[in-house]
């Protein structure tokens, strides 16, 4: 009998317009998607970040490393994901690189993506081996005109913000200087210590080791101008290169068409989460700018950075390998 009543209030509860009530977003743990192995920069951002959001979202942030194929692997998951904001990924500029090097991709960037949160930006260094007799952009330049073919500039890879960071430079300064692509930063800047490579352009922190010990200098930052986490150090535009730009950033997106309320959750946990200070003090050692930002800031960042990189790619006829 209490089994036949408690049908009927059911029924007469839908007949009434009632209906059971939604579970509010997030009911179950987030997946983060990190498009790199473990233990690399992007790995540690992502868990600092996943632990945080966690407890700001009131569920678990659980990080997924999926590397592999300069990010294709981690994105073309992502991109086949539900959009229904239990899945996300910590972008970073392979991802608005790789359609410009890939004839074919398992996905379409951006349609098959939604930006959720810029959450950090920071400068790639040019840097120079200590023993070339190098100290600034413009010794570069005139080291290398006066010796075309002589130089080279390594990379983590080919492909990589790196290796488009030296083409870059080359393209813009007339330069005639051989591309020597490594597998991963580390080697390369390795190689750059021992002065087997003469430059690199990198993450900053990768190099303070070889810095410290006077193995390596750095001649100047990517960004338009000088940066507040290098003080003292000029920019490459402001160094003889006018119009050099290249702003290395970390953002979160999700698959394309995320419910509009979902998005906004994600979006102010996000933020909110990026102003902590604990965290700020655990992220400092990248040398960021760190903050959130709306969707649409990172959205138009996206649009941006796939048609300069298209434009390098295509005036330095830059291969997939």
């Amino acid at each position: 009998m209490k089994k036949m009543l408690s049908t009927v209030c059911m029924a007469a509860s839908l007949c009434l317009g009632g209906s059971p009530a939604m579970a509010a977003y997030p009911d179950q743990p987030i997946k983060m998607i990190i498009p790199f192995g473990a233990g690399g920069t992007t790995d540690v951002v992502g868990r600092v970040i996943a632990e945080k959001l966690g407890d700001e979202l009131g569920q678990p942030v659980v990080v997924e490393n999926r590397g592999g194929a300069s990010t294709i692997i981690g994105t073309s998951t992502l991109a086949r994901a539900p959009a229904d904001g239990y899945t996300i990924m910590l972008a970073t500029p392979d991802f608005t690189i790789n359609p410009s090097l890939q004839s074919s991709l398992p996905y379409k960037t951006p349609e098959d993506f939604t930006p959720i949160s810029l959450i950090a930006t920071y400068p790639l260094v040019l840097a120079a081996n200590a023993g070339q007799g190098i100290a600034s952009v413009s010794d570069l330049i005139e080291k290398a005109k006066a010796n075309p073919g002589k130089l080279n500039y390594a990379s983590a890879g080919n492909g990589s913000i790196q290796h488009l960071c030296g083409a870059m430079l080359v393209d813009m300064a007339k330069l005639d200087m051989a591309h020597v692509p490594y597998k991963g930063g580390a080697p390369a800047a390795t190689d750059l210590a021992a002065g087997r490579a003469s430059v690199l352009c990198s993450g900053a922190p990768p190099l303070d080791p070889y810095v410290q010990s006077g193995k390596v200098r750095i001649l100047a930052v990517s960004t338009p101008t000088s940066h507040p986490a290098l003080p003292g150090v000029p920019s490459i535009a402001e160094s003889g290169v006018p119009g050099f730009d290249i702003t290395a950033w970390f953002g979160f997106i999700g698959p394309a068409d995320l419910p509009k309320d979902v998005l906004q959750r994600l979006n102010s946990a996000i933020v909110k989460v990026m102003k902590d200070p604990a965290l700020r003090q655990r992220l400092s050692i990248l040398g960021a700018e760190l903050g959130g930002s709306s969707p649409e800031a990172l959205g138009s960042l996206i649009d941006d950075e796939i048609e300069k990189w298209r434009r390098v790619v295509a005036a330095n006829d830059i291969k997939a390998q």
